[in-house]
């Protein structure tokens, strides 16, 4: 069987992916390789002439695209929705391609999208939706499908004004809507977790997306993008690679590709290597202090253009080990094996200098690193509880206090004793 999908940047075609007996290919354009702004999808694919043909073993157009695609139950879901097999990453791509993180857009051959439009969207109607899954997606199937990666429900929306819509065509969103976890007695207030988390980081000067969390009265946790670039509506997407595009590994090794060593791969691909050896030394060490044991390869952006990486903010960042079961919380592996470290409760400030050293970074600034953010975690946390505090009455407000007092106390608080 043949099939094929046409890959477009911003409008213009850049080039066409061909699946052939299961073996998947691609090929830039001619018009895109003599364009003078032209670059490649990444590091794995370079601007050559012809088609690129994966082998038996080494992958990389399925790799690159596959990555492209929802995870785990977000992907069958989806797969049930469209009517194919979940492992037909092909055929998702044909359904969904059309909305992609970054620049690309996927489209069958002679296949146009509408301009579209902003339909606005009522916390009624949103509020139905959530309370719909895990039966029906998020995104209104005759509108705007994504196949933005990760494991949780998404949505594209457009947030202004504290107002909600929902794109269709090539109308751009502006944000990503998640709701509470599936499974919401195991992980509850995922949606302030996360926003709690997420706000701790930019108070810690990391570079983190604005977000906030909406009630309709189910929660809604809502992210802005962080791929495109401009003022809306005339926005341009960014092409954009994950830590798995970035080292052309398949999105099933992004927890076993985890380690110090695939870190220090990303900074000899960047063009910033000092930089971005701190930015990843601090989201690591940021990471084990809230105790998010998930933050793996696919949690890691960069800015893909002209042969240059650069990476991009900090997002799904949240506490995990909060949800284990307490008094053995700290039993939890850590995202990154640190030093001899393979779980939080292990973790010693030896163990942070010593995954400093595996990306280049000298103990003396290390230190310096470590005594700075366990000052402002401590300071930021207590800050965001008092700000949540003092919000209006809300249904699930002294449970998700609960759960952030968790963080603070069972994570924040038990880790920099650990490494201090």
């Amino acid at each position: 069987m043949s099939r094929s999908l046409h890959v477009f940047i911003n409008n213009e075609q850049i080039g066409t992916i061909y699946e052939e007996n299961a073996i998947w290919g691609f090929a830039y354009t001619e018009a895109w390789l003599s364009h003078s702004d032209a670059f490649a999808l990444s590091l794995a694919l370079p601007l050559e002439t012809g088609i690129k043909w994966d082998g038996a073993t080494t992958r990389p157009v399925q790799w690159f695209f596959d990555n492209l695609l929802p995870e785990e139950n977000a992907r069958v879901l989806l797969a049930k929705d469209e009517k194919v097999d979940a492992g037909d990453i092909f055929s998702l791509l044909l359904a969904i391609g059309a909305e992609s993180a970054g620049a690309l857009t996927l489209l069958s051959p002679g296949e146009m999208l509408p301009i579209g439009a902003a339909h606005p969207l009522t916390a009624e109607e949103l509020n139905q939706r959530i309370e719909a899954l895990p039966k029906t997606p998020l995104n209104d199937k005759n509108r705007k499908r994504m196949s933005l990666a990760g494991a949780q429900h998404k949505m594209l929306v457009i947030y202004r004004d504290h107002a909600l819509a929902e794109p269709s065509g090539q109308w751009p969103s502006t944000h990503i809507l998640k709701p509470e976890h599936s499974q919401p007695a195991t992980y509850p207030f995922t949606c302030r977790n996360e926003w709690f988390v997420m706000k701790l980081a930019k108070l810690c000067k990391m570079n983190v997306p604005e977000v906030d969390v909406l009630y309709v009265p189910q929660a809604a946790y809502v992210v802005e993008r962080f791929d495109r670039a401009g003022t809306y509506p005339d926005l341009q997407r960014l092409h954009i690679l994950d830590g798995c595009q970035l080292l052309n590994i398949p999105p099933a090794d992004k927890y076993k590709a985890s380690h110090v060593e695939s870190l220090a791969k990303m900074v000899e691909r960047c063009r910033t290597k000092a930089l971005t050896q701190l930015i990843l030394f601090r989201w690591a060490l940021f990471n084990a202090l809230v105790g998010n044991g998930d933050a793996h390869m696919k949690n890691l952006s960069f800015r893909f253009e002209r042969g240059l990486v650069a990476i991009m903010p900090h997002y799904d960042l949240l506490s995990t080990i909060i949800y284990e079961e307490r008094g053995h919380h700290l039993n939890a592996e850590l995202s990154q094996p640190m030093g001899t470290a393979r779980t939080f409760a292990g973790l010693r400030l030896q163990d942070l200098l010593a995954f400093a050293g595996g990306l280049g970074i000298k103990a003396s600034l290390a230190e310096r690193e470590i005594k700075t953010m366990t000052g402002l975690i401590s300071k930021g946390a207590a800050a965001l509880i008092l700000q949540v505090e003092a919000l209006p009455l809300y249904p699930g407000k002294a449970g998700e206090l609960r759960m952030l007092r968790q963080i603070e106390h069972l994570a924040i608080h038990e880790m920099i004793r650990k490494i201090s």
